[in-house]
C-alpha cells in the first residue's frame, strides 16, 4: 500500500475484489470505476496507411488494450467476475452513495436489468461522454463511434450532493479523446475534466471516492485537485508505476 498525504490517496496493488473485500461497509461515499469491458481481441487493429486516405497521423488504431481486457474464455465468466466486484462496490458504498461505471455500450443493461435490482441499487441514468474529435470511420461501413456511456446509480434514494447550474446538468459531457489530453500510456485514459466534474456534483471536500479500476490513476488525480480523498485499486503492476510517476507530479504528495 502507498500512502500519499493531503489529502489522502491510497494505492493498492492487487485484485479488487479481494482489496474490497478487506475493506469496512459503507465506507466510500462516490465510486468512479473503469472495468474492463472484455472487448478486447488479441493483436487487433485498425490500420490508416491506405493510400486513398488523406490522414495526417498514419499509426493503426489499436483495438487490443491487453490481457486484463480479454482473459475470460466466456460471456459467462466475464458476467459472473463483474457481478463479483459490483457486490462487493455495493456492500463498502455509503448508503448516500452514487456509483458511475464506464461500460461497454452493449451491455450495460447488465446493470440496469439484473445488478442494481439484486444488489438494490437504483438506476439512475446513462451518462454519455460526447468526445468531440471521435476516431475517423475510415471503412465507411458504420456510424462513427463518438461517445462512451457511464451507468449510474445510487445506493438508497439519494440525491446528488451538489446540483450545479441547469446547463451543467445534463447527463452528458462533451471533451475530447485521448489524443488531446492525454498523459500516461494507459490504452483507456479518460479526462480528468471529466472526472472531476463528476466528483463535484457526487462529493464534497473531505469525501472518500472509490475506482477499484484506477488504470492510469486519473480518478485519483481528480480527487487530489479537489480535496477529496481517494481509494485505487490497480492490479496490473505496469500501471500502478504509471499512477506512482503521475502522483509524484503532484506535490506535496508523499510516497510512503
Amino acid at each position: 500500500m502507498i500512502l500519499i498525504d493531503e489529502p489522502k490517496i491510497e494505492l493498492y496493488e492487487g485484485d479488487c475484489i479481494e482489496v474490497m473485500k478487506s475493506m469496512p461497509d459503507n465506507s466510500v461515499d462516490c465510486i468512479i470505476t473503469d472495468p474492463p469491458y472484455n472487448v478486447s481481441k488479441e493483436g487487433n487493429k485498425i490500420q490508416r496507411n491506405y493510400e486513398h486516405y488523406n490522414w495526417d497521423r498514419r499509426s493503426d488504431i489499436g483495438l487490443d488494450f491487453g490481457e486484463w481486457d480479454r482473459c475470460w474464455e466466456t460471456e459467462e465468466d466475464f458476467f459472473d467476475f463483474t457481478e463479483f466486484w459490483f457486490a462487493e462496490c455495493v456492500r463498502v458504498l455509503k448508503e448516500s452513495g452514487w456509483i458511475y461505471i464506464f461500460f461497454g455500450k452493449q451491455r450495460t443493461g447488465i446493470f440496469d436489468l439484473l445488478l442494481s435490482k439484486k444488489y438494490g441499487i437504483k438506476a439512475r441514468t446513462i451518462y454519455v461522454w460526447v468526445k468531440s474529435n471521435p476516431v475517423p470511420s475510415f471503412r465507411k461501413v458504420n456510424w462513427i463511434s463518438g461517445t462512451e456511456h457511464i451507468w449510474v446509480g445510487s445506493k438508497g434514494d439519494s440525491k446528488l450532493k451538489n446540483f450545479l447550474y441547469q446547463k451543467d446538468m445534463n447527463n452528458y459531457f462533451i471533451s475530447p479523446n485521448a489524443s488531446a489530453y492525454k498523459e500516461t500510456e494507459h490504452p483507456t485514459e479518460k479526462p480528468v475534466k471529466l472526472i472531476k466534474h463528476l466528483i463535484t456534483v457526487n462529493s464534497n471536500e473531505g469525501d472518500t471516492i472509490l475506482d477499484c479500476f484506477a488504470g492510469s490513476g486519473t480518478t485519483g488525480k481528480a480527487a487530489y485537485e479537489l480535496n477529496r480523498n481517494c481509494i485505487l485499486i490497480e492490479k496490473e503492476p505496469e500501471y500502478c508505476e504509471i499512477i506512482k510517476n503521475r502522483m509524484a507530479l503532484c506535490e506535496p504528495f508523499l510516497i510512503r
